[in-house]
């Protein structure tokens, strides 16, 4: 049975990925012949979301997809796997959200193009007609793509919820400024979190500075991710460092997203500690990064825990 307090909403981006490369050298503001490496299912809130799922969550998304194939398919595809897609707004005229990336010949990024005007329809009186069934999600995994005022305004609404923000990009994570004092729990890495302190990290001396900044705006539960190097965190009596896991790197895409799966499904429940949940993190985050692509498919509670058992917390 899925225990009640797993129940998690996922507010933000559900979109498609793709990439595609040059055939031959790329020559700006000119035709290039390329081909088409992938298109996948993407965005922060749709990525965590269907781990969140795979790791036996009760989960929601609310996000904002066009009418067209690819709104279409993203409901159809997080529909299958389980996840309540009822607050998923079609908004009419509107094309999903993507995210292309052209890579050169060599396979270097040559030009990127995101398409998120989707999101700006994400607003306080859109989501007003839906508040009673947000309020009914004991916790909210809230990213970066919605307008700032519409985080503003979920925040004053939370009541009794958990309000857990996922930063999305540097230039994103800015729009949780005006409420800091009222996230429940934070996760940024380094570059989001320079934007949020104001404090440059090159170090974990500096991850620390940081996260003590952050920490004083009163937000109880806090995470610096920092990549290969691990994990600084911090609750309401201490701060730790966590070196990441022993891992077999195939692609480290979705690392980020993983980690941030692993660490809710675990600290949403009420018989796990912060700790745990952080554990739990850096195992999913292990596990993703052993794996081509940014799902884990193939996940299963024990694999999960096992490699949970290696994290290591040394108190700061």
């Amino acid at each position: 049975m899925i225990n009640p307090a797993s129940n998690i909403l996922c507010l933000g981006a559900a979109h498609f990925d793709r990439t595609l490369q040059c055939m031959e050298t790329f020559v700006p503001a000119a035709s290039n012949p390329v081909r088409t490496l992938h298109r996948k299912p993407g965005g922060v809130s749709r990525n965590i979301a269907v781990h969140l799922r795979l790791l036996g969550c009760n989960v929601g998304m609310l996000g904002a997809v066009g009418e067209d194939g690819d709104g279409d398919e993203i409901i159809q595809s997080l529909s299958e796997i389980g996840i309540d897609t009822r607050q998923i707004r079609k908004i009419p005229g509107g094309h999903t959200a993507g995210y292309t990336a052209i890579l050169d010949e060599t396979g270097e990024l040559a030009l990127g193009l995101m398409d998120a005007e989707i999101y700006d329809h994400l607003t306080c009186d859109l989501l007003a007609y839906q508040l009673a069934n947000i309020q009914n999600w004991p916790w909210w995994l809230v990213d970066a793509n919605l307008p700032t005022e519409t985080l503003i305004w979920l925040a004053d609404q939370k009541g009794t919820s958990r309000f857990c923000a996922a930063t999305v990009s540097p230039s994103k994570s800015a729009r949780f400024k005006p409420l800091l004092n009222k996230l429940d729990v934070l996760i940024a890495n380094r570059a989001e979190a320079k934007i949020l302190s104001g404090t440059e990290i090159n170090d974990i001396d500096d991850a620390i500075t940081a996260i003590k900044v952050l920490r004083d705006h009163g937000i109880p539960h806090t995470i610096i991710t920092l990549g290969a190097k691990g994990v600084v965190s911090a609750n309401d009596h201490e701060i730790a460092f966590w070196r990441p896991l022993p891992t077999t790197v195939v692609d480290v895409n979705g690392a980020g997203d993983a980690f941030y799966s692993g660490f809710l499904s675990a600290f949403s429940k009420s018989e796990t500690s912060f700790d745990a949940a952080i554990g739990t993190g850096l195992a999913m985050a292990s596990l993703t990064a052993e794996t081509r692509g940014t799902t884990v498919w193939n996940l299963d509670s024990k694999m999960v825990q096992e490699r949970a058992l290696n994290a290591y917390k040394e108190t700061i």
